[in-house]
């Protein structure tokens, strides 16, 4: 009831948001400006304010939401792993140097995305997937029908024996383009599969990879001794409480990067 309560909250007033935008728009574009201008191609309709409201959820609930939890986990996993996270350094600085980092860049940021790979393997964002069958199937000799709610709980599936090494080991090297060959499709699941599979991942792996390679250009980041964090799951994977890390400044941190963090802590 609860949830139900807090959904209807924030759709009441997003949509007062979009439209009192509608009414004065702003002076300078902003995402809600785009999707209010947004014309279909072939039929030159807009959305109505109703579908605006439910893709600026969908953006919040799992396209920041998402992200933040997953750079969380990754910065304390590599908080632990200080070697890997000086080979994150090594390769941010030999791509980018110490101008901007920009979309361009994330091909060549290969390691980076190994990291960002494995830590949503121990820690998926999203830790378990609803479905519902379009029809009546059979699967692994049980009948599923339509009104049948399965849940695919992605947390275990990536600590899965028969499925990982030493699944519970923080490797990012089993990433390697070489590795992945190897692999199931669906034994890796942080965004899902199949013609369901999670619209934004392209997105979200770009939108991760440069701000990991940010932070950890202009900073260090050290595991605060004995303190373990425990995951929780609601609708994403959080830490309890949060995630305390020691943060130095590096001495290398260019004006790019500062500038680059001042503006995301603005907005």
């Amino acid at each position: 009831r609860r949830a139900m309560e807090s959904r209807d909250f924030l759709h009441r007033d997003m949509r007062r948001l979009v439209e009192a935008r509608r009414a004065k728009p702003s002076a300078q574009a902003d995402l809600l400006d785009l999707l209010l201008a947004a014309r279909d191609g072939e039929t030159g309709r807009s959305m109505s304010d109703t579908e605006i409201v439910n893709n600026l959820l969908t953006f919040i609930a799992a396209g920041h939401e998402t992200t933040a939890v997953a750079l969380t986990w990754t910065l304390w996993l590599l908080a632990k792993d200080q070697a890997a996270q000086e080979r994150v350094f090594d390769e941010v600085t030999d791509v980018a140097g110490g101008g901007a980092i920009a979309a361009g860049h994330v091909d060549r940021l290969i390691f980076c995305r190994q990291v960002i790979a494995e830590a949503m393997r121990l820690f998926p964002p999203a830790p378990g997937i609803g479905r519902q069958p379009n029809a009546a199937i059979m699967l692994g000799g049980m009948q599923i029908t339509t009104r049948t709610r399965i849940h695919i709980p992605v947390f275990a599936l990536h600590r899965n024996v028969r499925l990982w090494d030493n699944p519970t080991a923080f490797d990012p090297d089993r990433f390697a383009a070489d590795k992945v060959k190897t692999r199931s499709r669906y034994a890796y699941l942080p965004f899902g599969g199949g013609p369901r599979v999670c619209i934004g991942a392209s997105f979200a792996t770009i939108e991760a990879a440069v701000i990991l390679a940010v932070l950890v250009r202009a900073f260090r980041f050290q595991a605060v001794a004995g303190h373990k964090p425990k995951p929780v799951a609601r609708v994403t994977l959080r830490p309890a409480g949060g995630m305390p890390l020691l943060i130095a400044e590096r001495d290398q941190a260019s004006a790019t990067d500062r500038s680059f963090l001042r503006n995301r802590k603005a907005s």
